[in-house]
């Protein structure tokens, strides 16, 4: 059976390493149009204290002064196993319901367990805090039924840690969350750009689906809201967004709206493109705003070709697009695909196509720009901001194959001039 996280490795080419101005905004209708991308925020990088084991999918929050993390999939355990015998439920590696925390203020006391984290071990739960608690909703593993619906909150009471599952916020379908896919706007989580893991008609294996889950959900499309004020209410469905079904999306809240900024197109059928014959994921640019005061949804600029960029927001105005992938093909909303690569990226190796690049959308006025590029290259980051600081734990790929353990702390220092 094919591994979710081995989807990255289906692909082979090459980005260069990102720069700071980057040719690649396409303009709405022109996806051929280009031009230089400025810089807009000065962030200064370090590496901070090691994740316990090489981590993906971790479900990341800030929350109670600490940074937290719980949960995920690794390839690259370290010596978790040696310390924690049930780290992996008898396993070498690979899911884990290990939880950890590292306070900010006394980073050089390391990353501490705290209480696991619920149910069958998983990656890939959507993430969101609220009023210092933060939610789990949904995540993948690889037995039936593989993806899930439930959602887990945990809470930190006189200094100790509890999960607990919130029975009326069952999901109406199972997703996939990607340890992000979410945005706050008040007390309410907003939940898109998602996918559904199962084994479509035909295929051999269980992979991931946006096109629509099993039983023709909209999972790729669908908006969803949970108001954490009136948890009995549930989950409920909003206007869904007109734009390809996503997951792995830049999805993100500032200045009361939800604004989704491109990521993976995973149609039921495998596709055949190109050189590379027959694969399952594409490049997806189209990008749209949600408005909640009028469930309407408004379509932005096309995105660089690319994907898995991990996206957080500053000032309530600036969305932070950290790392990303690019695939070898953009599948445009009219359904039309086009190349992403270039000539000289086709001979290139496929592992240098995770990008340390660091995108910044400018909600005010709709320009994209950059930032610092991170220390580590990385595709969809586990993250969390808080205020002006930045912390991304392990993802996939870049020099640490495969889950790297590296936690990368961004101080955003000033407005770029």
């Amino acid at each position: 059976m094919k591994l979710a996280s081995d989807r990255i490795r289906e692909v082979v080419g090459v980005l260069a390493f990102c720069v700071v101005v980057v040719p690649v905004w396409a303009e709405e209708g022109n996806h051929a149009a280009r031009t230089q991308l400025k810089p807009i925020l000065k962030i200064g990088w370090r590496l901070a204290p090691d994740y316990p084991m090489g981590i993906q999918d971790s479900a990341v929050g800030y929350l109670c002064g600490q940074v937290v993390s719980a949960g995920g999939f690794t390839r690259h355990p370290l010596d978790i196993v040696s310390r924690y015998p049930d780290a992996f439920g008898g396993e070498a590696s690979g899911f884990t319901q290990l939880a950890f925390a590292i306070d900010p203020g006394r980073e050089e006391h390391g990353w501490h367990r705290i209480a696991d984290i619920p149910g069958p071990a998983r990656q890939g739960g959507a993430v969101a805090v609220v009023a210092d608690e933060m939610y789990v909703i949904g995540g993948i593993n690889y037995a039936e039924p593989y993806t899930y619906r439930d959602t887990f909150r945990l809470q930190c009471r006189d200094g100790a840690w509890e999960w607990g599952k919130v029975e009326a916020c069952t999901l109406p379908w199972p997703v996939y969350g990607a340890a992000a896919s979410t945005a706050v706007v008040g007390a309410k989580i907003y939940l898109l750009g998602v996918a559904d893991f199962f084994r479509a008609p035909d295929a051999e294996s269980p992979d991931f689906h946006t096109e629509a889950g099993r039983d023709g959900s909209p999972v790729g499309s669908a908006l969803l809201v949970l108001d954490t004020e009136n948890l009995k209410s549930g989950w409920k469905r909003l206007a869904d967004c007109p734009g390809l079904p996503q997951f792995d999306a830049g999805v993100a809240a500032a200045g009361g709206k939800i604004w989704r900024l491109g990521g993976i197109y995973a149609p039921l059928k495998k596709q055949t493109d190109s050189w590379l014959g027959q694969f399952a994921y594409y490049n997806a640019v189209d990008s749209w705003m949600y408005d909640p005061l009028t469930d309407q949804w408004s379509r932005l600029n096309d995105m660089p070709d690319g994907c898995n960029r991990r996206a957080l927001t500053y000032l309530d105005r600036y969305v932070v697009l950290v790392a990303g992938y690019k695939y070898p093909v953009t599948w445009h909303l009219d359904g039309t695909r086009t190349p992403a690569y270039t000539v000289g990226e086709k001979e290139r190796d496929w592992k240098r196509f995770f990008e340390n690049t660091v995108l910044v959308y400018d909600t005010s006025n709709g320009e994209l720009g950059t930032a610092d590029p991170l220390i580590e290259s990385t595709s969809y980051p586990s993250s969390a901001i808080v205020g002006d600081t930045i912390y991304c734990l392990g993802g996939e790929g870049g020099p640490r194959l495969w889950h790297p353990a590296t936690l990368q702390v961004g101080k955003i220092e000033r407005l770029a001039q």
